[in-house]
């Protein structure tokens, strides 16, 4: 017995199912929408490091100098009266 005469009914097409798209499918779909986001993602990179700078920079100059008005002084001395 072979296989070659064996045929599935012919029933008509299977109905094909939609499958809702999330936020993410649609973005990963369209080129526009991802160059979007990673500029994005740059974007919120760069201004977590200015913070983080910035941060570290407060915590770190009033320790070293002892305050803003020293740490000034020793770093623009032309200014210092």
């Amino acid at each position: 017995m072979t296989t070659l005469s064996h045929h599935l009914p012919a029933t008509g097409s299977v109905p094909t199912v939609e499958r809702a798209q999330g936020a993410l499918t649609t973005v990963a779909a369209n080129a526009y929408l991802r160059l979007f986001a990673v500029v994005m993602v740059i974007a919120a990179g760069a201004a977590a490091l200015i913070l983080a700078i910035a941060l570290l920079l407060d915590l770190v100059v009033p320790i070293v100098f002892a305050n803003e008005i020293h740490a000034l002084a020793a770093l623009f001395p032309q200014t210092a009266g």
